[in-house]
């Protein structure tokens, strides 16, 4: 007699951005609830087709081995970041499970976008260090401005990461808006406790009491930019020997060089300089109109259900 089996569980619950905003620190204070699930990895992009080079996880079954170890949580979560700047995310998301849960965090552009810059820095996707200059170019980098560790060049058009009246309107079009939560970064800041409440409100579960929301993911930069590129990313002809040591050394090298990759790593100093005055109101002019529209979008959306920003 054949016994069915249960269909493995996979996420009715999706953080999806914006980066920098938060994503990463509420992954780890939501993971820390009994009826929460998140996978160990967070950031698969599994459902952002059109940036491929960002999706660790590709077909179905690796996906849901993803969740084989749910047990009985009742919101099982995936946290991506870029899902929000994704075209395609939405509805593929949407297409998953239409009963999704969406949490979104937005920051104000003008520090939104230099600590985007700034990670993007710290992974060795962009190499303009001058975010003014990286600003100024938006939408018009040339090929040679692309560096190989940039995985989709479309990232580094920073006028077009910080249009979030069409990246949340994806989510608030395809989605009820019982099922879509937005909230700024500044609030949460501001009062974590509070917003640890509404986020188990949206999410339907208890309050396990936590009060403990430490910092997670701050922004670092390199004291050397030059030094660690030199260890984490060499040119092809140290990579070359570098390979060539390590085989010939066997384990002891390979030991030497993760040594060597987790000293270029911990070689930095937290934070971004601050925007001059000038540019941070340019910025804000810039998005203006787009942030006074989802403004009353959402101001639409809040008489429905629990969204609380304030760009």
């Amino acid at each position: 007699m054949n016994v069915p089996t249960e269909a493995p569980k996979l996420p009715n619950f999706f953080i999806v951005g914006a980066p920098k905003c938060g994503t990463t620190a509420w992954v780890e204070y939501l993971r820390a609830h009994p009826d929460v699930f998140f996978p160990n990895v967070k950031d698969q992009c599994y459902f952002a087709l059109d940036l491929p080079n960002f999706r660790l996880t590709k077909t179905p079954a690796h996906y849901a081995a993803l969740y084989a170890n749910c047990g009985a949580a009742k919101v099982v979560g995936e946290a991506s970041a870029m899902y929000l700047f994704s075209t395609a995310a939405a509805r593929a998301i949407r297409d998953h499970d239409p009963a999704s849960k969406i949490l979104i965090f937005l920051r104000g552009q003008e520090d939104y976008l230099p600590s985007l810059h700034n990670q993007f820095l710290w992974e060795f996707a962009e190499e303009i260090e001058d975010f003014e200059t990286a600003w100024r170019l938006s939408g018009h980098r040339s090929a040679e401005t692309i560096p190989s560790g940039c995985l989709e060049p479309r990232t580094l058009d920073y006028a077009s990461m910080g249009r979030f009246e069409q990246q949340v309107g994806r989510y608030l079009e395809g989605f009820p808006s019982s099922q879509v939560c937005v909230i700024d970064f500044r609030d949460w800041i501001a009062n974590s406790r509070r917003t640890y409440l509404q986020i188990l409100d949206f999410l339907g579960l208890p309050d396990d009491g936590r009060t403990d929301f430490p910092a997670v993911n701050a922004g670092v930069t390199y004291r050397s930019r030059k030094l660690t590129r030199l260890v984490v990313r060499p040119p092809a002809h140290l990579r070359k020997i570098a390979l060539l040591l390590k085989r010939i050394t066997g384990p002891f090298g390979r030991r030497l060089h993760g040594a060597a990759l987790g000293l270029a790593r911990s070689a930095a100093i937290s934070g971004y300089r601050d925007l001059r005055p000038e540019l941070r109101e340019e910025i804000r002019r810039y998005y203006a109109d787009e942030n006074a529209a989802l403004k009353r979008r959402l101001a639409r959306h809040s008489a429905k259900a629990p969204t609380k920003t304030s760009l």
